[in-house]
């Protein structure tokens, strides 16, 4: 391997001190091919790579403002959602309070009807036991004033058998 490097490059000297004529390279046409090449390149430069250039950069920094503008929404989309979730718990956490208020309230109204209910019946039984008492008097009493009349009777009769 060693004796293939310094034989490539006794070959590369040899090439490059060669004449061009003897490489079939004419001069003037390479001038000729420079002067087409350079005459395209201006060209298309000019008619071509410039608009291409402007318009890829317009794009490109369309695409990245609206990249940024999309963080930005995002980045406040979500702090919004933050602040729905915040409130949207402290509106169930108030409602729950209420409810929760009106419950007791309910129940406590409930426990106020039902003792009220109840010294209403106490106070309707209390009267309907104080008139069968005032007419239990009244009938003994009757009962009494009756038996008084007919004792006379009945003992009179009871005597004449």
């Amino acid at each position: 391997m060693n004796m293939a490097i310094p034989q490539a490059l006794i070959h590369l000297k040899q090439v490059l001190m060669t004449p061009l004529t003897q490489l079939h390279i004419i001069p003037l046409y390479v001038i000729i091919q420079s002067a087409v090449f350079l005459s395209v390149w201006f060209i298309m430069n000019t008619f071509f790579f410039k608009p291409f250039s402007t318009v890829y950069e317009k794009r490109n920094s369309k695409t990245i403002r609206a990249l940024e503008d999309a963080k930005t929404l995002n980045h406040e989309s979500e702090n919004l959602e933050a602040d729905l979730r915040k409130k949207i718990e402290q509106s169930t956490a108030s409602a729950n309070k209420l409810r929760l208020s009106y419950i007791e309230d309910a129940k406590n109204k409930r426990d106020e009807m039902i003792k009220k209910a109840g010294k209403e019946m106490q106070e309707y039984i209390k009267s309907m036991v104080s008139q069968i008492e005032k007419e239990k008097t009244d009938l003994l009493g009757r009962l009494s004033a009756d038996i008084k009349q007919f004792i006379p009777l009945i003992s009179g009769k009871m005597m004449l058998k």
